[in-house]
Formats: structure tokens, sequence, C-alpha cells
């Protein structure tokens, strides 16, 4: 079963209903909070940077194995970096 595909033209984020976008958007931002460049963090997860940035993009799902040793690294929980961010207010 194919799962659809992140709207790129919202400008309030991902589907609030893909979880591999949300992973992937909140992965990037724990990550980029953390100061850590995507080839840190792959090593210390012990992945390939290409992987990550496939993660963060919302191009790769991950295993809750991966999800969990990523998420671990940047001092995160799982279940946390599956949940949606508030949407942000509109600028006018």
């Amino acid at each position: 079963m194919a799962r659809p595909s992140a709207d790129k033209s919202r400008p309030d984020g991902p589907d609030p209903d893909d979880l591999v976008a949300i992973f992937g958007a909140n992965l990037r931002a724990a990550r980029l909070k953390s100061g850590l460049t995507q080839a840190q963090l792959a090593e210390r997860a012990g992945l390939l940077q290409q992987y990550v940035s496939l993660v963060e993009s919302g191009k790769q799902n991950v295993t809750l194995t991966t999800a969990q040793a990523l998420a671990r690294v940047l001092h995160q929980n799982v279940s946390d970096m599956l949940r949606r961010s508030a949407p942000r207010p509109h600028r006018k």
C-alpha cells in the first residue's frame, strides 16, 4: 500500500496524517537544535548521511529500531518525534 506523499505546497507543514513526513521534519528540527550535521547524526546512529537526508525530507520510511536510534542520539523520545507541531500563525 502506497503512502500519501507530503503536500509541499502547504505553508503550515506536512500533511497531518503523514507520519513519515512528520518524523522527518521533527528529526531535522531536533538535529539542527542539537547543532549536528546530517553526517554527524548518521555516524552516531550507525547510518549513512544520505539515508538521514532521505528521512528528513520525508522520502524514506524508517523502522522503529532506526527511529529509536536516531531519537536516542538527539536525546528525544520516538513518540515525541511522531507528533506534529502546532500550526504556525499566518502572517499578513
